[in-house]
């Protein structure tokens, strides 16, 4: 299983909306939407990751932002979110009925700039073990 359960609590979920063309997030814990220089990851019911990345500032904000660049893709209009992606999230909800936030923010570590987050390299790492299918710095 990809996630350590005392690390990484879910945050949120990601559901296919009533007429099963768009998508939409909801937050089930505020106090882990709030942590910031953090590592998500959308995972499905048995835990494989089809999505790792960060957030600098609100995780609840960056889980939030999926719907507005995957339904923005899905309807036409262009965006961050290439086509291609936004259909394989249909796919994924359809085939798994939702997806799961997970978050963690990592303690931080001395460096001779003073204490840091690692989660940039908790990501990179993560991204290297699982190659998770809708990373696409995993090509």
């Amino acid at each position: 299983m990809f996630l350590d359960r005392e690390r990484f609590k879910p945050a949120a979920e990601m559901r296919l909306s009533r007429d099963r063309s768009s998508i939409r997030v909801t937050i089930t814990d505020p106090k882990a939407c709030e942590l910031g220089e953090a590592v998500y990851a959308w995972i499905t019911a048995e835990g494989k990751p089809v999505r790792i990345g960060t957030c600098g500032a609100s995780a609840g904000k960056r889980l939030l932002s999926y719907p507005g660049y995957i339904n923005r893709s899905l309807a036409g209009r262009g965006g961050a979110t290439p086509k291609w992606e936004a259909l394989k999230w249909l796919s994924l909800l359809t085939e798994h009925g939702m997806l799961t936030a997970v978050v963690h923010q990592p303690e931080p570590t001395p460096t001779a700039a003073g204490l840091v987050r690692p989660y940039l390299d908790i990501e990179r790492q993560l991204i290297r073990q699982h190659r998770p299918l809708l990373n696409r710095s995993r090509r």
